[in-house]
């Protein structure tokens, strides 16, 4: 008895021990700005430091936004220079719009991760877990392949681009300071020491909250979508299960088909779950990502005639990693889909004619679920795929010569 206590604590423990792998990226991403769901055991203190620390974050996201709008409307009369400033706005908007619905969707993110952990727990099987922890570290994968381009590049323009101008002598013979994003502040001089290098911090510090807005959306739907993809590998692995037993026993097939029924059913509503928590916040992803694309490859070559080789390298890895970054929702919804379409394809194959003739009707239902496909979208309107991603890419690219074409 001592012993399978022991076991089963260590199962207990090595299944919190993959959970916490799987998660950990975006975890750290998201806690460092303050989104991370707050725990029901959090103290009032946890509690009141997580809501300063989402003030300060608003601070943050007010700052590139009221600025750079004050510019644009009321000092910039140049369209071209109007459009230059626009991609940065965009961006830090996104962020803050998908800042804001991680904490309105705080309470449904959490239960999503609580399923994902119950989940993680209840896996007993070896091969089962061994299964489970494959997709997770591919989910991983993604969001650190996404974070270290997001970081690299934003950042990189967040410092090296406005510090590599250096001083410039403008139109009106007055010398300037860049920065990464222009703004307007009224009568308070944003050139005089120290007031340039407290704005040229704090817009630094805006964008990495930017950054890892993005960065955590992506990595978080990555983990959710690929434990969805676990959890169905382990519904082909039971089928297998009952498809491979040699002399079938009413009293064993009913057991089995009732764990697939209701492991059927915990993943259907689990994908539902996630949905209802990610849809408007991939939905921003996807939208604001397809002009972005647009505005940033248009930076490229307006970096590339004025002859700036290191802003036209920033702007490339901005534009790589936003391709990267749409290029991971995309494909693990398709990776989703095709999951699926494994589970209806073995389904479809099993040898249903050694089962008992009961327990073969019953079979009926499981291969009528399992041969739709699962699809995950953003705000049930775009269908996150492949085939989707590559329509994102032409509607940029149409859009970005259309803006060539007017403004150059």
């Amino acid at each position: 008895m001592k012993l399978i206590t022991e076991h089963s604590s260590k199962t207990v423990r090595a299944n919190e021990s993959d959970f916490n792998y799987a998660v950990q990226v975006t975890r750290v991403i998201l806690r460092m700005i303050g989104v991370w769901p707050i725990s029901r055991f959090a103290s009032n203190a946890e509690r009141i430091a997580i809501r300063l620390q989402n003030v300060l974050c608003y601070f943050l996201f007010a700052f590139i936004l009221v600025p750079g709008l004050l510019l644009i409307f009321l000092k910039e009369r140049d369209f071209k220079r109007r459009v230059r400033l626009m991609g940065p706005l965009l961006n830090c908007w996104m962020g803050c719009m998908k800042y804001s619905l991680f904490i309105y969707y705080a309470n449904e993110i959490q239960s999503c991760l609580e399923q994902a952990r119950q989940d993680w727990q209840s896996t007993i099987n070896w091969i089962d877990r061994k299964t489970m922890l494959s997709k997770a570290r591919t989910g991983r994968k993604f969001a650190i392949f996404s974070a270290v381009f997001m970081y690299v590049g934003g950042l990189s323009y967040r410092t090296i681009v406005p510090l590599s101008k250096g001083r410039m002598l403008t139109p009106m013979n007055t010398t300037v300071r860049a920065l990464a994003c222009p703004s307007y502040f009224g009568k308070f001089d944003e050139q005089a020491s120290p007031a340039y290098e407290i704005v040229f911090t704090l817009q630094f510090f805006a964008g990495l909250l930017t950054y890892s807005m993005t960065c955590g959306a992506a990595g978080l739907a990555a983990f959710f979508i690929m434990h969805v993809c676990g959890q169905l590998s382990v519904l082909i692995g039971k089928l297998q299960r009952l498809n491979d037993m040699t002399e079938p026993e009413d009293r064993a097939v009913a057991t089995l088909m009732a764990d697939i029924v209701e492991h059927q059913i915990r993943v259907k509503n689990f994908l539902t779950q996630v949905e209802e928590a990610m849809r408007f916040i991939w939905l921003v992803e996807i939208v604001g990502s397809t002009v972005l694309l647009c505005l940033t490859g248009y930076y490229v070559i307006m970096e590339w005639e004025s002859s700036d080789s290191t802003a036209m390298l920033t702007m490339s890895v901005i534009l790589t990693s936003f391709i990267i970054s749409i290029f991971t929702n995309c494909y693990v919804g398709q990776l989703l889909t095709d999951q699926s379409i494994k589970v209806g394809l073995t389904t479809s194959t099993m040898n249903w004619h050694r089962l008992p003739h009961k327990r073969a009707r019953t079979l009926i239902l499981i291969m009528a679920v399992s041969n739709i496909p699962a699809k995950i979208s953003a705000g049930r309107m775009i269908e996150m795929s492949l085939p989707t991603f590559s329509n994102i890419i032409r509607t940029s690219m149409a859009y970005f010569n259309l803006l060539r074409k007017f403004i150059t």
